[in-house]
Parts: structure tokens; sequence; C-alpha cells
């Protein structure tokens, strides 16, 4: 076989460049293998390199390693290209929910839905696309990964303005982790794995288990009651995306019968936790996103890094407590045609059994479904119909999804007003306007260029428009 390659597109992401290194150092699926590592910024790209040529001498896996400040170097022979970067995430993420807050919506993460989502995507899918051109071109046979927040509204703009094979992750599921925190939850021992039916699936971050059978018995009833249990006494968190988590996730059950699977997201999704109520709520307003904790916490994995290349640390102390990743554990599938199961971000079609996974949601419906992954990539596994309600919240959502990724191609203001006048957490056109203003203004050096400019940027292919573009017109 032909040596194989992955590259890394922002290397210097340490919540999965570093995993990344460990995976293809340790995992025998993985020998022989060439890393190439991408990074904009001279100093971490050297640093990850390094830590990658330390991490891979002496651990018998044979991986070379290459490091490209521009990813058109790397493209050449890739197999699989990880789109894992952005930039200044959490300056810029904090940017977004402070303004935000300021016109009453309040957001816990702020990197998929309200302003947060918009804005972050408007900052970064231009990019993807550009990449994802550069594939069609350099190294068409490549799967595209996209692993860059907000992972729908990336996937969608990629299946809709570009010809890669492609997919998009999010790391909220882990298999076979998932299932065992199930288990775990309602008291059932995890060899009884093989019995438990678990159906789930949704836009990413809100995503639904719609049906929990474990040995034929409907057991979703047991999942709501344990968060429940949990919920009595439950205490502030303290971090944003934690607060009140299994109160929330008991409550959202009890209203659509359905259990959410990323409440720290989910609630995020809906205007219910935003404090606008004129009835008081069990539960405090959503806290808005740390940003300042989330820049220390990226700190302290340099501190890691610069210890692991000094020296000053062990680099088994790297091995012994870095891990495998989701994507990286999904491109291992592939490589091996292992056909383990994945959550994987995917349109609601070609199933495993034929048809679309979701029966009442359209086939370009982009979800987060468990896919059986082989060697030709990953496809879904079936899962029923959503309720009313939630079918209707998955498609306003899709929706505002779908106005975004055209608003960003187009680079046009208005529509982009558009998708946050849609947006569930937006509470009136006149919020919508003054956000998209006031985030203008305020990150006028990442989007200056075409706030006020209806020109089109170029899409994969060269082409105007893909086929299957919604008309917004």
């Amino acid at each position: 076989m032909a040596s194989r390659k992955i590259v890394i597109i922002g290397a210097g992401s340490l919540f999965f460049g570093r995993q990344a290194i460990w995976a293809l150092t340790n995992r025998e699926g993985f020998r022989g293998f060439t890393l190439s590592l991408v990074d904009t910024d001279p100093h971490r790209l050297e640093q990850m390199a390094k830590l990658a040529r330390l991490a891979a001498d002496g651990s018998g896996s044979g991986i070379g390693i290459e490091a490209h400040a521009d990813y058109r170097d790397a493209l050449p022979g890739a197999d699989f290209v990880v789109l894992s970067f952005s930039r200044d995430n959490a300056h810029y993420r904090g940017i977004d929910c402070r303004i935000s807050a300021k016109y009453g919506i309040r957001m816990c993460s702020g990197d998929t839905i309200g302003p947060g989502g918009v804005f972050r995507a408007a900052r970064e899918l231009p990019v993807i696309l550009d990449i994802c051109r550069a594939v069609e071109r350099i190294c068409p046979e490549a799967w595209v990964v996209n692993y860059v927040n907000p992972s729908s509204v990336m996937g969608i703009g990629v299946m809709r303005h570009s010809n890669v094979r492609s997919f998009a992750l999010c790391d909220s599921h882990p298999m076979p982790a998932k299932k065992e925190s199930y288990l775990n939850l309602i008291g059932e021992p995890v060899e009884r794995i093989d019995e438990f039916d678990m159906r789930i699936a949704g836009v990413n971050h809100f995503t639904w288990m719609l049906k929990a059978e474990l040995g034929g018995e409907n057991v979703l009833h047991r999942i709501r009651d344990a968060f429940a249990a949990l919920a009595a006494g439950e205490k502030d968190a303290g971090h944003s995306k934690a607060r009140f988590n299994n109160y929330i996730t008991a409550q959202l059950a009890d209203v659509f019968g359905a259990i959410p699977t990323c409440t720290g997201h989910t609630k995020e999704y809906l205007p219910y936790y935003q404090g606008r109520a004129a009835l008081p709520e069990a539960t405090p307003p959503l806290a808005i996103f740390d940003s300042d904790e989330r820049t220390e916490v990226t700190a302290e994995m340099w501190e890691d890094v610069n210890g692991y290349v000094t020296g000053s640390k062990p680099i088994s102390e790297f091995h012994d407590k870095t891990g495998s990743d989701v994507a990286t554990e999904i491109i291992l599938s592939i490589v091996t045609d292992d056909r383990r199961t994945h959550f994987i971000n995917r349109p609601n079609g070609d199933c495993t059994t034929g048809g679309r996974p979701v029966g009442n949601l359209p086939g370009d419906a982009f979800l987060e479904m468990e896919c059986v992954v082989d060697a030709d990539g990953p496809k879904p596994l079936p899962v029923g119909d959503f309720p009313f309600g939630l079918r209707g919240l998955q498609m306003q959502i899709l929706d505002v999804h779908e106005v975004t990724v055209e608003a960003i191609v187009h680079r046009d203001k208005a529509l982009l007003t558009r998708a946050l006048a849609m947006d569930p957490l937006v509470n009136s056109i006149a919020t919508a306007n003054a956000v998209v203003d006031d985030v203008f203004e305020a990150e006028a050096e990442v989007l200056g260029e075409w706030r006020d400019s209806r020109k089109r940027i170029r899409v994969g292919g060269g082409k105007a428009a893909a086929p299957n573009a919604p008309q917004l017109y």
C-alpha cells in the first residue's frame, strides 16, 4: 500500500492537534503514515512539529512529519484533510457574546447558534471554502473532515458549494463512551452495551434521544428519571455550559418526549433560558461564555507542550496523559475498514437500510447521526421520526444555518440580518440589526472587507452557485 497522508490545517489548535499526534504515534492502524501539520503561526507550528517528532521517535510508528505555513503545500498526496482552525477563537467569541448580552441575548457557548454562531461562520467559512477549492484541484479524492464550529453551518456550506468528499464532526457523542454513560446513569452494566438500542439525531448541538431500548425494553423514561434525580439539589456548576444541565435535560424531556443529549449546548438553542419570561424559572438565565477561562485553559495546554518540547517534562508523560480523538478514530475506521459506529454530521440520506435515517426531515437536512464507518466512509443508521414540535425546531435551526451560509457566500449583510431575525434567541428585528452593526464595527479587522459589500465570493469548482443551493431572493 502506498504511504497515506493526513493533513491538519490548524495544527496549533490544541483541542485536536495533540490528540492527532498521539493517535498517529500510538494506534497500529496509522503505522507508516505521514502527518502534515499546517498553521499560520510560525512559533506554534514549530512547537507542534517538534512535539510530533519527539512523540514519533522511538514509538515504532514509522510516521513521517511535515510542517507547512501554507496549506496548499501540504495537500499533494493527502488522503484526509482535517480542518481544525480558528482565528483568536476565545477573543472573538467573547466579543460576540458581550455584544449579544447587551441586547438581551445570552449565549453560554457562542459558537453555534445566535450571533455567536452566525459571526463565527462569517469569520471562518470563507477560508473553509478556499481550502475546499484547493482540495478539488490538488487532491480531489481526499476526505475533508470539518472540525470547525458551527459544525452544521460549515457542513452545509461545503455540501452546497463544493464537490469534495466531506463530513463534519463534534466531540460530544464519542462512541462507545456515549452508550456506556447512559447505561451507567441507569445503573446497568456496560456489558449490556450490545443490547442497548439508542437512537439519537438532530442538528449538531441540538441532538435528541428519540428511542432507548435495553434488551427490547423501553428505558427512555428511566434515563429521564435519572437526570431528574441528579437535578434534585443541583448546584451551580460554575462553567457556563455546565450550569443546571441535569434539571434542564429532565425539563426538556418532559416537554418534548425526547431527551436532549448535548444539553450544555442545546439550552442555548431555545429561548426559555434567556431570562425574559414573565414567570420565574427554576434555574437562572444562561451564564455568558467564559472567554477568559478558555484563554487560560489554552495557555495551560501550551505550557504542557513547551514542557515536552524543552525536555522539562518527559515525552512519556505526553503518551500517558493524552489519548485519541473522535476525528482520528473515524479516520482509523475508514483506513482499517473496521465498521465501527461514530456520530457524524452528514445529510439525512443514504441510510444503511435505504431511504432517510430521519423519515420526517428532508434528505438534505444536515444532521448529526450514528453512522457505520468503513472504507467507503460513513453511512447513517436508521433513526425514526422526530415528534411534532421538535421537528419544527429542527427545521427552524436548519433554515437559520442555510441562510447564514448564503449570506456569507454572497457577502450580503441583509441576508446576515435575516439569519439573525430568524434565530430563536433574537427577540426583534431591531435587535438583529443592532447586533449586526455592532459586531461588524467591533470585528472590522476580520469582517471589514465584506461588511458593506454584496460581492459574491468564489465557490468550489468555479461554480456560480451549487445547483442545490436554496433560493433566498
